[in-house]
């Protein structure tokens, strides 16, 4: 099931996710995807049986490089392991790297200053 992040807040130096979809009962699986060609970065969270994905769309992008340094947590309980260390690997990654297409890579590095 892909849940889209509508909404990220800062909470005592923490961020808090929120999403479109009513809340689930989910553990991070500490890995961050890209979905190149909807302009998504995926946190993969498993429930027991499948992988969920938590997608932050470009509108996101600009609080996520604003919050590189925080903790994440999903509906403000969850915490997204390995959120901070992934996204960084990924952005080392795309960085002129144009296998995640060029219009993907051109805006992440505009967004994230790469």
């Amino acid at each position: 099931m892909n849940l889209h992040v509508n909404e990220i807040k800062l909470v005592d130096h923490e961020v808090h996710v929120f999403t479109e979809e009513e809340p689930m009962m989910v553990q991070p699986a500490g890995q961050l995807l890209t979905d190149s060609d909807h302009f998504q970065f995926v946190y993969l969270l498993d429930d027991g049986n499948v992988y969920h994905h938590l997608r932050f769309v470009e509108e996101t992008w600009q609080m996520m490089n604003l919050y590189q340094d925080k903790k994440w947590f999903l509906y403000g309980t969850i915490e997204l392991d390995r959120f901070n260390e992934e996204f960084a690997m990924l952005l080392d990654n795309i960085e002129g790297n144009h296998n995640y297409g060029k219009p993907f890579v051109e805006r992440v590095e505009e967004v994230f200053e790469l």
